[in-house]
C-alpha cells in the first residue's frame, strides 16, 4: 500500500504486525505455546532468572484472557506489544507477570500510534475498493467534446495531436462531424503504412532484416495510424477554412 510511505519505522513495524494471524484463530495448544516462549524470551532480554513454576500457574488465565479481551489482535501484535514493554516504552515495570503483560498488551493497543496505523490502513483499504463512478452517456460525451475541442485548438497552435486508442477520431465518426470517402481512407491507409515502415528501418538493430523490421508491423497498427492521419488532415481542413469545430459537434 502506498500509505506505507507515510508511515515511520515504529508505524511501519506496527502495520506489519497488523497483518499476521489473529489470537482468536490460534489452536488454544499452539498459542499456549508460543506465549510461553515469548514469555521465556522476554525474561532473557530483561536479564531476569526465568520463574518456570510461575509461568505453568498463570499461562492457562493469561492466554484466556488474551483472548477473551484482545481478540482483534495478531500474535504478531503481541510479541510487539512485549517488546515495546520490557524496552519500557509503557513506563517502569516490576517484576514480571500476568499483570505487566496485560498493562503492555493494553497499552499496546489503545496506543495512539496503533490506533492511527488502523485507521490509515482501513480508509486506504475503503479507498481500493471503491468502485469507480460511472458517468452518464451525457457526462461522456461532453468530456469527449471538449479533449476534441482542446485537441484542434492545441493543432492550431502546432502542438501535436495524440489520440491514444483513436478516441476522439471514433467520437468525431460517431457525431458524424468526420466523414471520409472509401477512396480517402484507402490513401490514408497506404500513407500509414508508409509511415510505419520508414520508423521501423530508422529503429531497426544492426543485425536486423528489413524483411524482420516489417513483418512486426500488425494491421492493427497500420490501421491506428490511418484514423490519426485523418484526424490530423480534418483539423487542417478546418483550420484552412476558418471553421469552428465547436459548431459542428451537435449534442
Amino acid at each position: 500500500m502506498d500509505c506505507f510511505k507515510t508511515f515511520t519505522p515504529a508505524e511501519k513495524e506496527t502495520a506489519i504486525a497488523t497483518i499476521g494471524v489473529k489470537i482468536s484463530e490460534l489452536e488454544a495448544n499452539d498459542f499456549k505455546t508460543k506465549m510461553i516462549n515469548l514469555i521465556g524470551q522476554t525474561y532473557l532480554n530483561c536479564g531476569f532468572k526465568l520463574d518456570e513454576n510461575q509461568v505453568t500457574l498463570t499461562i492457562n488465565e493469561l492466554c484466556e484472557d488474551l483472548k477473551k479481551y484482545n481478540i482483534t489482535l495478531t500474535f504478531e501484535e503481541i510479541q510487539l506489544a512485549f517488546k515495546n514493554g520490557y524496552k519500557k516504552q509503557y513506563g517502569d515495570f516490576f517484576g514480571l507477570s500476568n499483570a505487566t503483560y496485560f498493562g503492555w498488551v493494553n497499552a499496546y493497543t489503545c496506543g495512539e500510534s496503533r490506533l492511527k496505523v488502523k485507521k490509515t490502513l482501513l480508509s486506504a483499504k475503503e479507498n481500493a475498493n471503491k468502485q469507480p463512478e460511472i458517468k452518464s452517456p451525457a457526462e461522456i460525451n461532453k468530456i469527449m467534446k471538449d479533449s476534441c475541442l482542446k485537441s484542434f485548438e492545441d493543432f492550431k497552435i502546432g502542438v501535436v495531436v495524440l489520440d491514444a486508442g483513436n478516441v476522439k477520431y471514433n467520437y468525431l465518426v460517431k457525431k458524424e462531424v468526420l466523414n471520409i470517402s472509401k477512396e480517402k481512407k484507402a490513401e490514408f491507409m497506404i500513407l500509414a503504412e508508409k509511415n510505419l515502415k520508414s520508423l521501423a528501418i530508422e529503429t531497426k538493430g544492426k543485425t536486423e532484416t528489413i524483411e524482420k523490421c516489417f513483418g512486426k508491423i500488425v494491421q492493427t497498427s497500420i490501421v491506428s495510424e490511418a484514423k490519426k492521419l485523418a484526424l490530423i488532415d480534418f483539423y487542417k481542413n478546418l483550420a484552412s477554412n476558418d471553421f469552428d469545430l465547436n459548431d459542428l459537434i451537435i449534442d
